[in-house]
């Protein structure tokens, strides 16, 4: 085949110019009733998809290779995907998962036992989103070593909940009117080895283990006691930081920096985990065993799951009502509104400047 005829196979198909004139109409419509916080960047009225194929309400098609933004990742619609929620939903919409027992939360339990990045035994939280991960390990570390302080890193993103945000280093737009955020976060360089030097291979390893070293080095010695630590909080590969890997001797590095002040390594695996790096958790290409591990976006393709696993010691003393999800959830099927993740937005007539700094409760799709 032409390259021609290869787009006319597999290419995106427009029947019209874009937007179409009922993409148009919901836009205005979306300008009139819907929350101006949401960052659309593109005038994408989605109305079906299929695979990796989505079609407008004007009948374009399009190639999402956002995969809903890392959440599908078994593309839209997925014959074996649909029929599970079709299944679910004619025996029981909902029942509460904090009040009573269903037996889907430790099946899934103990498939993600299996693939743990950390040896068991493990606890699971579930939640709605990305961001409630991010909540329920900022809380269960604070609770568990009786300590106060965590650290995060320049350029990290786990969500815009108050605790997720205070620890989100990534757009001040996303922080701006905010404050008070919750104290007791220190945010400190990540390992970007493309920007932070300009030598080969020796370099940026040095490099990477100096950004290890400075939270001992520097801030231990100086403003943060490591015994009022709790945990740190970092992406393996951050998102919106500019899908930035951290090198292996940086994590582990951080790792044995943990170990030797008694602080719990939290894992932000929203975005970068559940296979899509060819492993089930991108930590694991470091060979680095975490205490806990965020877990939402790709784990459900499409429906509304966050999971915190965690090493099971970390639970020991926990009390009951001390902290549940924000909602009641029902693992696999509760329906929820849509939500577009934060994309760089810019203010307009009809979006105010403050409108990226909220467009979604959280990291998860």
């Amino acid at each position: 085949m032409n390259r021609q005829e290869l787009h006319a196979q597999y290419g995106p198909k427009l029947v019209c110019p874009l937007p179409g004139p009922k993409a148009k109409a919901a836009v205005a419509a979306d300008s009139r009733l819907i929350s101006p916080s949401y960052t659309r960047s593109y005038p994408l009225v989605a109305k079906s998809g299929r695979g990796i194929r989505v079609t407008d309400v004007d009948g374009n098609e399009f190639l999402d290779f956002a995969a809903g933004i890392a959440v599908n990742s078994t593309g839209h619609c997925h014959p074996e995907v649909v029929a599970a929620i079709q299944k679910q939903a004619a025996e029981l919409l909902h029942i509460s998962g904090t009040d009573f027992y269903n037996e889907h939360l430790t099946n899934l339990a103990e498939r993600l036992s299996a693939v743990a990045p950390m040896p068991g035994p493990h606890r699971f939280f579930y939640g709605n989103s990305g961001a409630e991960t991010i909540e329920c390990a900022l809380k269960l570390a604070r609770y568990h070593t009786g300590r106060q302080q965590v650290i995060s890193f320049f350029g990290a993103f786990h969500g815009r909940t108050m605790g997720a945000l205070s620890l989100t280093g990534s757009k001040p737009q996303q922080k701006r009117r905010f404050s008070p955020l919750v104290p007791g976060v220190t945010h400190v360089r990540y390992p970007y080895t493309y920007r932070g030097c300009t030598g080969g291979a020796e370099e940026q390893e040095a490099f990477s283990l100096a950004c290890a070293r400075y939270i001992e080095e520097k801030l231990f010695k100086t403003v943060l006691p490591p015994e009022e630590v709790a945990a740190i909080f970092i992406e393996p590969i951050q998102g919106e930081g500019g899908y930035v890997v951290a090198p292996d001797n940086f994590m582990r590095e951080l790792r044995a920096i943990c170990d030797r002040h008694g602080i719990l390594l939290v894992v932000d695996e929203v975005q970068c985990g559940a296979g899509r790096t060819g492993k089930w958790w991108a930590v694991e290409h470091s060979g680095v065993e975490p205490d806990m591990v965020c877990i939402a976006k790709g784990i459900a393709s499409g429906m509304p799951l966050g999971i915190c696993m965690t090493r099971a010691e970390s639970w020991t003393g926990f009390p009951a009502h001390t902290h549940r999800p924000s909602a009641e959830t029902l693992f696999p099927l509760r329906p929820r509104w849509p939500r577009w993740t934060s994309w760089n937005a810019r203010a307009s007539p009809t979006r105010p400047a403050w409108a990226s700094s909220c467009s979604s409760g959280c990291a998860a799709g």
